[in-house]
């Protein structure tokens, strides 16, 4: 671990703090902290080439993750020349490739991400403000109406998520600090309800399993008073959310679209157009397993289904396939799906190998917050194509990044 002195971490704490205050007061708030970062992260690495200090054990050290992003952005920029596409499809996998930067520059310092701590509650609380006011004061039909709903939805469930593990562990560490932990879980709720309000469903799917695979992992924490609280807790929620006859009907709407898609009734609906989508995907990687589909083919191939009834005219018109995984196979075949599967699971097993049989409850909390991020982008993922868009893209790979590089260092500082 080197020192690289005071300014450099300040300026990491700040991006940190920005990124996650701003991320959704603003449509593309999630640039600014994390392109300040980025820039910074960049020029350092470039300082350490021209003064030809070593970072490559650092690389070493993490290098099934440098590989897996860097194999990524190569199948990517493969394919945009394979099929002829414009060249500014490579911007989001190039800035995840990129983003190893921030691996490098933060784990070459001695930043400790003790300011996740305040950042992340603090900007799911700000998001859920932002939803109330947009929603109950300018009357809009939903939240984040105005600025990609899904993906803000999504990307305020994240924050919610990520301010309950926030609290286990600041009640793993200190069991005392019951107001400042039951704070966190108010801010948290403030992040869930922000996606909520959104209305943008594919968010809400998996959250009773996360919360069950946290619970899971903070089990020993549990007693009979928690357990008593927490379903205090649900029962509450659930109340208050069945009082809001949107929220309701949303979910109901999605029952009966999908009932009448499977009956063949009425396919044109949010629901059944998705999956017309996923058939669409699923049928174009049988035909070309390997090669993929360039757009333009794709979209012959879309109108081609369509005319001959296969599925309807109302899900041919998106650009992506709202399923990251089938997007990604239709368009780059199996090297395609083996490229975004590896962005998942790679990091996903380096978080969880953290987790088991772990003593130290930083190492532990980081790496649990990892998992949870890992987890709920492969479930935002499953319903729309959500690394396709650059905020979840940077939301994905720069938050990942950040954690990952705060578990290397917690666990040199630990050895």
């Amino acid at each position: 671990m080197h020192n690289i002195g005071v300014f450099p971490k300040l300026f990491i704490n700040a991006s940190i703090f920005l990124f996650f205050t701003l991320l959704l007061i603003f449509p593309k708030g999630y640039n600014y902290g994390s392109t300040a970062l980025l820039i910074l992260s960049v020029l350092f690495l470039c300082y350490l080439l021209y003064k030809r200090a070593s970072f490559s054990a650092i690389v070493k050290q993490n290098k099934a993750i440098f590989v897996v992003t860097t194999f990524y952005f190569l199948v990517s920029l493969f394919f945009i020349f394979f099929h002829g596409e414009k060249f500014n499809l490579i911007d989001n996998p190039l800035r995840a490739f990129l983003f190893l930067s921030v691996i490098i520059f933060i784990a070459y310092s001695s930043v400790k991400f003790d300011i996740l701590l305040y950042s992340i509650p603090l900007g799911s609380f700000i998001s859920g403000i932002v939803a109330l006011y947009q929603y109950y004061i300018l009357n809009l039909e939903s939240a984040f109406y105005n600025q990609m709903k899904i993906q803000s939805g999504d990307m305020a469930m994240s924050l919610g998520l990520f301010s309950f593990v926030i609290a286990f562990h600041l009640l793993d560490v200190n069991k005392y600090k019951q107001k400042l932990v039951a704070l966190v879980i108010l801010f948290g709720i403030f992040g869930v309800l922000a996606s909520l309000l959104s209305f943008a469903r594919g968010g809400w799917i998996g959250v009773p399993i996360l919360l069950l695979i946290l619970i899971f992992l903070y089990r020993h924490l549990l007693s009979k008073k928690l357990l008593l609280g927490g379903i205090t807790f649900l029962c509450i929620i659930s109340v208050v959310l069945t009082v809001n006859n949107k929220f309701v009907n949303r979910l109901s709407e999605a029952q009966y679209e999908l009932k009448l898609y499977l009956s063949g009734d009425n396919k044109v609906s949010s629901i059944g157009e998705r999956l017309d989508m996923w058939t669409i995907g699923s049928k174009a990687f049988l035909e070309h397993p390997i090669s993929g589909w360039s757009l333009k083919e794709l979209d012959y191939y879309k109108k081609d289904l369509a005319d001959k009834d296969v599925v309807t005219k109302a899900s041919i018109s998106f650009l992506h396939l709202h399923n990251q995984f089938i997007d990604e196979l239709a368009k780059k075949g199996i090297l395609g799906g083996i490229a975004i599967l590896s962005i998942f699971i790679v990091p996903l097993h380096l978080f969880y190998r953290k987790v088991v049989g772990q003593g130290n409850k930083r190492i532990k909390f980081i790496s649990i917050l990892g998992i949870i991020h890992v987890l709920s982008t492969i479930i935002y993922c499953m319903s729309q194509a959500f690394l396709a868009h650059n905020s979840g893209n940077i939301f994905y790979f720069f938050v990942l990044f950040l954690f990952y590089s705060f578990m290397v260092n917690e666990s040199t500082r630990s050895e």
